[in-house]
């Protein structure tokens, strides 16, 4: 009897179970339909919540701008072949995010570009606690900045991407992290031609000094030669100081210290080298890059292969030099046989080929000026101190010298300067983001429609439990209430 109680239960379990989730059905479907209006209220003020945390929640845009180097042989002749490495290091220093803002003006753009929900926030807290000086808002900027600015340098490229709250921001981020990368690189790579120079210039300028120092004492030296002269033979033979230049003998017939058409041919020759430079850069990179197609053929075919012999045949045909490369090259070096050529004659100038200095020539910065033309015929007065003389004749030389290092140190500054407007290129430029990366609007809205339809849909059947009434009879079994009888009515039918 037991048994039959046991199975009798079993079978009417599924049963059961059915018929309660019906009942629950039906419980719902009762209460939705007595409470419409609160369903429309609910679901509309969750659409419009939706709608305004889909407009006014804080956006994040992204911004990514990619350089490519470019081999170099000036550049990279000078110690720079790797010109990525500690890139990363370099643009993420605390000094170099601070130029970032402040290039940018971001302080003072910060506020005014905030989302308007943060704007809000940072208002009710400048009124709690007063408005952030500038420097502050900076202290708080850059750590900001350092986490949202991504460096990655991988193989020849070097990516720089910027995250950030607005557009405007990203876009102005990301260019100025660009430019200021090629600063730094501008600064490292032309730094040994510049301390070069600076270094000439310092020498240059000391021996000046040096030559002036020894002119003043010529001339102190002359002077008063002249006034023993003057003593001795009274006033009607006595020389005047104006005849005292000409102690030494008639001076030689003055000739240009210069020839007036060498600076333009050295300015076109700094500019044909320059053109070369660069020539030759694109010639090297493209023979660099047909040699590692066809290294990394070899690698998977044989060399017998169609595509390797074609490879071959491409890589002979990249560093056979053309008529116009080979045209440059012999244009640069009749231009340098010239410009020696005329060098050599302006230095026969005042001083003489035996001299070896060149007083005159093109000016090639301020601590190279051209020698007083007095010099010459101090240099040639038989009145001076041999010892003198011969000191000041050195420094003259050494002089000259250092002025052809100059130049010659000058010209390679600019031909370097040249070189590295082709040192990189931009392969992806910095363009303002139009869609933000997060959060992912579409997703937000359907997520917020979803909900105020679970929410409108759920608030009745909980308005109807919270009333207390039992009207259906699976309240009866669930709350376990004795039964004083059974009514069946018949089932209502809903027209």
């Amino acid at each position: 009897m037991a048994d039959e109680t046991e199975e009798v239960e079993e079978s009417s379990g599924p049963s059961f179970n059915a018929e309660m989730l019906k009942s629950y059905l039906i419980f719902a479907k009762h209460a939705i339909r007595a409470h419409r209006a609160v369903i429309g209220v609910v679901v509309f003020l969750g659409l419009v919540l939706t709608g305004l945390v889909v407009k006014f929640i804080p956006r994040t845009y992204s911004c990514t701008t990619v350089l490519m180097t470019v081999e170099n042989a000036v550049l990279d002749g000078n110690g720079g072949g790797r010109p990525l490495v500690g890139a990363e290091g370099l643009m993420m220093r605390r000094e170099n995010l601070e130029q970032l803002v402040k290039k940018t003006d971001l302080v003072h753009k910060y506020q005014p570009r905030r989302p308007p929900l943060l704007r809000t926030k940072d208002r009710i807290m400048a009124a709690l606690f007063g408005p952030l000086d500038d420097k502050t808002l900076l202290a708080i900027l850059v750590p900001t900045l350092e986490n949202r600015l991504a460096v990655g340098a991988k193989g020849d490229t070097l990516e720089i991407k910027v995250d950030w709250n607005d557009a405007a921001t990203t876009a102005e981020l990301a260019k100025a992290a660009q430019d200021g990368f090629l600063e730094l690189r501008h600064r490292a790579e032309i730094s040994a031609f510049q301390e070069k120079m600076g270094i000439l210039d310092s020498h240059s300028a000391k021996l000046r000094e040096e030559i002036d120092a020894l002119a003043q004492q010529m001339r102190a030296s002359l002077e008063a030669k002249a006034a023993d002269l003057t003593k001795t033979t009274g006033k009607s033979g006595a020389p005047t100081l104006r005849s005292v230049a000409s102690f030494g003998g008639s001076p030689r017939p003055a000739t240009p210290s210069a020839d007036g058409v060498l600076p333009e041919l050295r300015e076109k020759l700094l500019a044909a080298k320059a053109k070369l430079a660069a020539a030759e850069g694109e010639r090297s990179s493209r023979i660099s890059q047909e040699r590692a197609k066809l290294d990394e053929l070899k690698l998977h075919l044989t060399p017998n292969h169609p595509q390797v012999i074609t490879q071959a045949e491409r890589l002979n045909a990249a560093q056979d030099v053309s008529s116009d490369l080979a045209l440059l090259r012999s244009e640069v070096s009749d231009m340098e046989v010239q410009v020696k050529q005329r060098d050599a004659m302006a230095k026969t100038g005042p001083l003489g080929p035996s001299r070896g200095g060149s007083l005159g020539g093109a000016t090639v910065g301020p601590t190279t000026e051209m020698l007083p033309a007095d010099l010459v015929r101090l240099l040639e007065s038989s009145e001076i101190d041999p010892a003198l003389s011969a000191q000041m004749s050195g420094a003259v030389v050494r002089y000259a010298s250092l002025r052809d290092e100059v130049r010659g140190a000058k010209l390679a500054l600019d031909t370097a300067q040249a070189a590295f407007n082709h040192r990189y290129q931009v392969v992806i430029p910095v363009e303002e983001p139009s869609k933000p990366i997060k959060p992912a609007l579409p997703v937000l809205a359907i997520a917020g429609i979803v909900l105020s339809l679970l929410i409108g849909f759920a608030i009745p059947v909980l308005l109807e439990l919270k009333r207390g009434v039992l009207v259906e009879r699976w309240q009866v079994e669930h709350f376990q209430l004795p039964v004083l009888a059974d009514l069946r009515l018949p089932e209502r039918t809903d027209k």
